[in-house]
């Protein structure tokens, strides 16, 4: 008896690892798929948005700075990830990198397949969430990207699994993995922690029949895991950036953009025309010291902009509670809003990731979920941390604003209930339980109605990542490519004034000056007010040889922007040249106010100078100039004629010599470097004709 128990609990075993094989080498396959086909996407090979920076931040730890700078702005367990790969594989190879995301992320199936089974005590439930998963179109466009998004799935999926293995049998060692997997993904998703009490309240509520004693030792071995992962972050951030903190300093900043008067819903940069990611932290922490007038600590420029953001809202309570509302169900739509690319794009190069996204998105997955919670309201004393985890996670999403990548979370434990509506559908309809299928019935619908209402139109947002993708191919000098990706998005959303701006700065670096023209006064038609689509049409017209027309623009510009220290710069320039001195040396005058570090604003206040005789200051600006920007060499030229013409030889002969070493091809400066080599020669010789006579 005891072998034939045996022999069916081996081939039970045996039977289960195929079907979670089986959900791996789908997942695995899918994704190959799908990668084979977006390989030969024109923008294929492009960073955009965060995978630049942690493309960058990876190659620096590759390079063996494996501490870096300052406390952790951004999570760092994906560029460490990523470094160590580009360690191991000798250089940056991003094929690589994305095979061993596919292959994490079909580990992340079966990881969820092996939770459904526990949670609800069927496989057939599980291997169909794992499979769910598997095919669940924005799980295979991230397990490719160069985004975190890869291990956010992979850790939920893990820390699922083992609460459900916990659920089958509490032992230590599953309370101590869930602790040290909330670490790691929080390491990834900083408002994961939200999930440690309702881990913590589970264990010892759920396990009411053991001894105080005993529950109390397995929260604290939750503790411990979570600690032995995030404590040495926080020391790190101690030892390096002088604060202690256990993820990041990113708090304050992020709260105000999903907060503050202006906050939408979805993400506002702090500076307009700065929504990237490599201007995140220098932005948040120049503006508060700016607001405050002294150097700020990363604490202190978090809480900066988190008691910003609550006295905007408190001003205006009302308009705070619509918004929290609209990004509550922002939460839930359909939409998939990217940050720096979307699945949907890359649909026009995947013909399986389009069909899926037709399919099986999140106005599906939604209702089946709600349907599937339903039918296993039965279980709902083991499944409630399910419920709660979705719903507190949820809520802090919206707490801030919304990115695609940043509900994705929420898709593995949607995932499982949806795995359970279909197997639980022929139990129900067998045993009659009408409330429970027409209950679900009703709450599919009303879900359907909620989330299916596109918030963002699928054009915008295919809009911006074309838009970034031109951006990306500008700042690599393929103009035509950024021209044809800037076309594709004004084709998709005409209305967006910052994509003819991008538009007419390709045509711009491609010497199609008269095309740019055109684009420039597009934008200021649909936004008269873009001080950025002021200047750089001013810059055009200079080109051109329209400076009075430049004038204008340059003028509206500093007008609408205050502080726009680059347009009172050119403007001083163009004004100078039309011999309007005064009025050139006021602009200028005005952009080191505005920004003080300003060498080109130095160097032409330094000329105006120079013009006028004025030698000393025009020497003192040229100093300044050279101080911030030591490679300079026109600075080096002008500041050697200054120095000439206030006798100092010597001095101008070292500045002339600098300016030629910088820039060689500097023909003139060379032949006067010589002349002044042969005069002060000859002074030399005849001085010492003198002393020989005296002698």
């Amino acid at each position: 008896m005891t072998n034939t128990l045996r022999s069916e609990k081996s081939a039970r075993f045996n039977w289960e690892l195929l079907a979670y094989l089986s959900v791996w080498v789908a997942a695995f396959v899918i994704r190959m798929v799908y990668l084979l086909q977006v390989r030969r996407a024109p923008a294929s090979a492009l960073l955009v948005g965060d995978a630049l920076t942690y493309d960058a931040w990876a190659g620096r730890i590759a390079n063996g700075d494996w501490l870096g700078e300052g406390v952790f702005y951004q999570t760092p367990l994906y560029p460490y990830f990523l470094g160590a790969l580009y360690s191991l594989l000798g250089g940056k190879d991003l094929l690589a990198v994305r095979l061993v995301q596919i292959v994490l992320g079909a580990t992340s199936c079966v990881l969820l397949a092996r939770a459904g089974r526990s949670f609800f005590n069927r496989i057939t439930a599980g291997l169909l969430a794992g499979f769910l998963l598997a095919v669940y179109p924005t799980a295979i466009f991230f397990d490719c990207s160069i985004q975190k998004s890869v291990l956010d799935l992979f850790f939920v999926c893990a820390l699922l699994a083992v609460l459900g293995k916990s659920l089958e049998r509490a032992q230590k060692r599953w309370w101590l993995a869930a602790g040290l997997v909330l670490g790691f993904l929080a390491l990834t998703r900083e408002n994961a922690l939200i999930f440690l009490p309702i881990v913590l309240v589970w264990l010892l509520v759920a396990w009411r029949g053991e001894l105080w004693r005993i529950r109390l030792e397995w929260a604290g071995l939750v503790l411990l895991g979570l600690a032995a992962v995030l404590v040495p972050v926080g020391c790190r951030n101690l030892l390096v950036g002088g604060e202690f903190h256990l993820t990041t300093a990113q708090f304050g900043p992020n709260f105000y953009m999903g907060n503050g008067r202006a906050a939408t819903g979805f993400y506002e940069p702090l500076r307009e025309g700065r929504g990237s990611a490599i201007f995140e932290r220098d932005d948040a922490t120049t503006l508060a010291e700016e607001a405050t007038g002294r150097k700020l600590t990363p604490s202190e420029v978090s809480n900066y902009w988190a008691v910003k953001a609550l006295d905007e809202i408190r001003a205006d309570v009302s308009r705070w509670l619509r918004l929290v509302f609209k990004k509550w169900l922002l939460v839930w739509n359909i939409s998939e809003v990217g940050d720096s690319d979307d699945q949907y794009t890359y649909g026009d190069w995947s013909p399986l990731l389009r069909v899926l996204n037709g399919l099986l998105h999140f106005g599906t997955l939604c209702p089946l979920a709600a349907f599937g919670i339903c039918l296993t309201w039965n279980r709902r004393k083991d499944v409630w941390p399910l419920y709660a985890a979705i719903l507190v996670y949820a809520g802090s999403v919206a707490l801030f604003y919304v990115f695609s990548r940043y509900r994705f979370p929420l898709v593995p434990m949607l995932i499982l209930f949806a795995g359970a509506a279909l197997t639980s559908l022929r139990n129900a309809l067998r045993e009659a339980r009408w409330g429970a299928l027409w209950a679900g019935v009703a709450t599919a619908v009303a879900a359907a109605a909620i989330c299916n209402h596109a918030m963002m139109p699928e054009a915008l947002i295919r809009a911006d990542t074309h838009n970034n993708f031109g951006n990306a191919f500008l700042v690599q000098g393929e103009f035509q490519h950024a021209i044809g990706q800037y076309e594709q998005a004004l084709r998709l959303n005409p209305n967006d004034p910052s994509v003819p701006v991008n538009m007419a700065n390709a045509l711009l670096h491609a010497d199609r000056l008269e095309e740019s023209i055109g684009y420039y006064e597009q934008a200021l038609r649909i936004d008269p007010d873009d001080a950025y689509a002021h200047y750089n049409l001013g810059v055009a017209l200079v080109n051109l040889g329209r400076p009075g027309q430049a004038i204008g623009h340059f003028e509206q510009a500093v007008r609408i922007k205050h502080d726009y220290a680059e347009a009172h710069v050119i403007l001083g320039s163009v004004l100078f040249d039309q011999g309007k001195v005064s009025e050139a040396i006021r602009h200028w005058e005005q952009a080191l106010q505005i920004k003080p570090e300003f060498a080109e604003a130095h160097y032409n206040l330094a000329n105006a100078f120079l013009r006028a005789g004025r030698f000393e200051e025009a020497i003192e600006h040229y100093k300044q100039a050279l101080q911030i920007k030591p490679e300079f060499a026109e600075a080096h030229c002008n500041l050697a004629i200054a120095l000439e013409q206030m006798g100092r030889v010597q001095d101008a002969l070292e500045n002339y010599e600098q300016a030629v070493l910088l820039r060689p091809d500097l023909v003139e400066v060379r032949k006067r470097l010589d002349m002044l080599r042969a005069g002060l020669a000859r002074q030399q010789g005849d001085q010492s004709k003198v002393d020989h006579t005296r002698r």
